[in-house]
């Protein structure tokens, strides 16, 4: 038997060596790595921007309903412990009060409502809020919403409007 013939009938009986197994281990290895630290970097990327919208989402509806609130009142009232007090036009109109607190109890804080005694949430995530009246009764409302590290500020202006009663 020659040379060619045997290294033919080892390569015939045989399978892979240990090297070609560990050559073949070491790059799938490689791969995967860098597969795993693409997908972590994509995942977190998707976070980040889910928390950013939900930030963006809180803070756009909580300064809409506020801003509304004020639009359509009669008598606005802002106090230094972050109460607004909001009095609507018309006969047998509730006073409204809208302020941050944790009344679910989860550890964050949730902008709420409270209208003939009942406090409803407007939005959460809220951590804080102002509101400054300036002349002719333009109200400017800021607030600032943080879900996990991204934090949102938002401001927003609305004038007081007159109303006038219709003469009888």
């Amino acid at each position: 038997m020659d040379r060619a013939e045997r290294l033919n009938q080892k390569f015939r009986e045989g399978g892979f060596t240990l090297v070609e197994v560990l050559v073949s281990l070491t790059v799938i290895g490689i791969i995967l790595a860098f597969s795993l630290r693409l997908f972590t970097d994509q995942w977190r990327v998707t976070q980040e921007v889910k928390d950013r919208m939900e930030a963006h989402f809180a803070v756009l509806n909580a300064g809409r309903t506020v801003l509304d609130a004020i639009r359509g009142a009669q008598t606005v009232e802002w106090d230094n412990k972050g109460n607004l007090r909001v009095l609507p036009w018309g006969q047998g109109a509730s006073q409204d009060a809208y302020y941050l607190a944790d009344k679910d109890y989860d550890g964050i804080k949730d902008l709420y409502i409270e209208h003939i005694g009942v406090a409803n949430p407007v939005a959460s995530r809220v951590i804080s809020w102002n509101c400054t009246k300036g002349e002719a009764g333009l109200w400017t409302v800021t607030l600032q919403a943080q879900v996990g590290h991204q934090t949102v500020n938002w401001k927003g202006t609305s004038r007081q409007r007159t109303y006038l009663p219709p003469h009888p």
